[in-house]
């Protein structure tokens, strides 16, 4: 499990690495967790009962988190339901495969991810750093059309971009995801985005 989103935290607001060397050379440090995603047993968070103990210790019912991360989960399952860690499984190992993928050789010459997002989506980042420099501690943002309704959740600020003001607006998103920009943590079928802290100290700076 570990090794398949290279020993990085699952969390895209974290991505810490959980693995590293210890003062003894032969040996290691691990701070990482291999968490549930539905509990091991009734009573848990996010437990399960339509799942077989088989499906429950399978590691399609776990992901790979630093202890911090694994704590915040378990003590927030509403805030965190399965479909959000799913996502988060998901989204780890799909950016551990494009590291490998990407792989450069040295010397090579790759255009910086901001610039590029800069030259492909100009109009989008300035709807997005003007929405940044409104409220500099918000994140995470929704897709919507604005025929939909949506319930924003009562003790949070999100961001909202829609399909209507721009074009190919999924594709977009898709840009800025693949260059380690935003991160997907769709949850409750809307597609909801969390941008990186170094993409907002960009924005707004």
């Amino acid at each position: 499990m570990a090794k398949r989103v290279a020993y990085h935290c699952s969390n895209p607001s974290c991505r810490h690495v959980t693995s590293g060397p210890q003062s003894d050379p032969q040996k290691a440090v691990n701070i990482g967790v291999a968490a549930h995603i539905s509990a091991a047993s009734e009573g848990g968070p996010r437990y399960d009962p339509t799942l077989t103990e088989e499906d429950r210790g399978g590691i399609e019912n776990g992901i790979w988190l630093c202890q911090s991360c694994a704590k915040l989960v378990d003590n927030d399952p509403v805030r965190y339901p399965k479909e959000v860690l799913q996502n988060w499984k998901k989204g780890a190992e799909q950016e551990a495969a494009r590291s490998l993928e990407n792989r450069r050789a040295s010397g090579s010459h790759e255009e910086p991810a901001f610039r590029k997002a800069e030259r492909l989506l100009p109009k989008l980042l300035e709807e997005m750093r003007a929405d940044l420099s409104r409220h500099p501690l918000v994140r995470e943002f929704v897709v919507l059309k604005k025929t939909w309704v949506f319930n924003w959740p009562p003790d949070q600020r999100m961001f909202a971009y829609y399909y209507e003001d721009h074009e190919d607006l999924e594709n977009q998103f898709q840009v800025l995801e693949n260059l380690r920009l935003i991160n997907l943590v769709t949850r409750d079928n809307v597609l909801r985005y969390l941008i990186t802290e170094e993409f907002a100290d960009y924005l707004v700076s």
